[in-house]
């Protein structure tokens, strides 16, 4: 029997939403729910966008934000639709305004959150209670459930549920999550045990420590790995301590008349400790195995403890290493500057690799100091290559105008080399520079409009005064989308 659901439903979809959710095959798996949806969807809708009065506890009051213009809600199932890349900044905007989807909205965006993971977060908090209420009522959105009071979930749900619940409160409640999963540890099965504590990585934090500490311990390795990797993340948690020890065991600092250096002397074997702690007894990549034991005390190490070593980040990149250990050295400290999210290391990695810095290490730099070293012209070599895009993760948006001068400026010197091509495509090409300049308007201050237009009027060639304009233009879109909203 078809669905109401589905099928009464289906006229009436906006031409957005439909093409958003078409791939998703919703109305098959509805009509699949049986009746007891189909008495709910009768009950629900009378016509599109109104609310049944005998349809129950529909959350009405529970929402007091103001429901977006209709230009603004018009607006934004064209960027949905378009999978704009001004999304972020529309969501942010209509967050700070406090303004909930409109009622007639509300299942379409449920429908798009479904299938849209980029986004899902945002369309929920837009669609609010009515949206929760919606999902709690429709097996195809259990996955779209972020209340956190359904206790009865952990108790008696199956493992997606239960995982599910314990993933969405270790966003909002992490402590709340753990206390949950160390009552029920040691009755969990073992693939189990492994799907709960892969989900710290969200809300990790010292007070994980003693429930990753007993997980060590567990009979399945998938568990034990978990373990340790969250455990290198905690440079002040007691495993780090362990780590410190064997680090200060295997290398010291010689203080020699010409240059103090780093020595390295590892041992012959392992005790049951360091197996314990994660350090296994395998070639690692043919590197060696006590390079890989060197690799991984260093990695899970404190950074401080070098800094107490050597004076600073800097001076530890500088410090004479023997040839045999320095790449495992620097490769250790590297991810160690990762993992613990440490900015004055990854800051000092930036100014010593430039462009060679990784990318993962860049965005930990603070903002305001790479901010800093692009408007020095340290990185105009390279800035609006692959090396440069990690540089602008995170900045604050709408970027400073003058580094969108000096955007425009190494774009307008492209685009003048690549008229002198004679091609239409090429490295120098408009398409060559997709990325950066969807960035540009994405992120670019209304203020560097003219400086496009005065671009797209100086360049000689016809693709990147087309670029230029463009640009120009989706910023005053940018623009207008958010006056909607206003």
């Amino acid at each position: 029997m078809t669905s109401p659901w589905s099928e009464g439903r289906a006229a009436s979809v906006s031409p957005d939403a439909r093409s958003l959710i078409a791939t998703s095959k919703l109305s098959t798996s509805r009509a699949q729910t049986g009746s007891t949806c189909d008495a709910f969807a009768s009950e629900l809708f009378g016509r599109r966008g109104e609310w049944s009065a005998g349809s129950g506890a529909v959350p009405h009051d529970d929402d007091s934000r103001h429901q977006l213009p209709p230009a603004a809600a018009s607006h934004l199932m064209k960027l949905l639709a378009a999978k704009s890349w001004t999304l972020p900044e529309w969501f942010a905007a209509a967050a700070e305004r406090g303004y909930r989807a409109p009622d007639h909205l509300v299942e379409d965006l449920m429908a798009i959150a479904s299938t849209n993971e980029m986004h899902r977060e945002n369309i929920l908090r837009l669609v609010g209670p009515r949206g929760q209420w919606l999902a709690a009522r429709n097996p195809d959105w259990e996955m779209l459930i972020r209340r956190t009071d359904r206790s009865d979930v952990w108790t008696h749900g199956s493992h997606p549920e239960r995982l599910q619940w314990f993933t969405t409160m270790r966003a909002v409640n992490p402590a709340a999550a753990r206390a949950e999963l160390h009552r029920t540890w040691d009755f969990e099965r073992g693939e189990h045990r492994a799907a709960f504590i892969a989900a710290f990585r969200t809300g990790l934090g010292n007070s994980d420590e003693a429930l990753l500490e007993h997980a060590l311990d567990d009979r399945l390795e998938e568990v034990r790995r978990h373990a340790v990797q969250f455990l290198w993340r905690l440079p002040d948690s007691a495993y780090a301590a362990r780590m410190a020890a064997r680090s200060r065991a295997w290398v010291r600092v010689e203080t020699k008349p010409v240059r103090t250096r780093l020595a390295v002397n590892m041992p012959g074997s392992l005790d049951d400790s360091a197996r314990r702690d994660g350090i296994e007894e395998f070639h690692y990549k043919n590197k060696g195995i006590r390079t890989w034991w060197l690799r991984m005390a260093v990695t899970a190490a404190p950074l401080s403890l070098w800094e107490n070593m050597i004076g600073s980040a800097s001076a530890a990149f500088e410090i004479q290493i023997e040839d045999q250990w320095r790449e495992v050295m620097m490769e250790a400290w590297t991810n160690a500057a990762v993992l613990q999210h440490n900015p004055q290391w990854a800051s000092a990695l930036l100014h010593r690799e430039g462009r060679k810095a990784e990318r993962r290490v860049v965005s930990i730099v603070p903002a305001r100091e790479r901010l800093e070293y692009i408007l020095s012209g340290q990185a105009d070599s390279y800035l609006l290559g692959v090396d440069g895009i990690a540089l602008f993760d995170g900045l604050p948006h709408p970027w400073p105008l003058e580094l969108a001068r000096r955007m425009i400026i190494r774009l307008e010197d492209v685009a003048d080399r690549h008229a002198e091509t004679g091609t239409d495509l090429g490295p120098l090409s408009r398409h060559s520079h997709y990325s950066i300049l969807r960035s540009a308007e994405t992120h670019f201050p209304f203020s560097a409009v003219p400086l496009l237009h005065a671009a797209a009027v100086g360049t000689r060639d016809h693709g990147w005064r087309q670029a230029f304009s463009t640009a120009a233009a989706n910023i005053e879109h940018r623009k207008t989308g958010l006056r909607e909203l206003e």
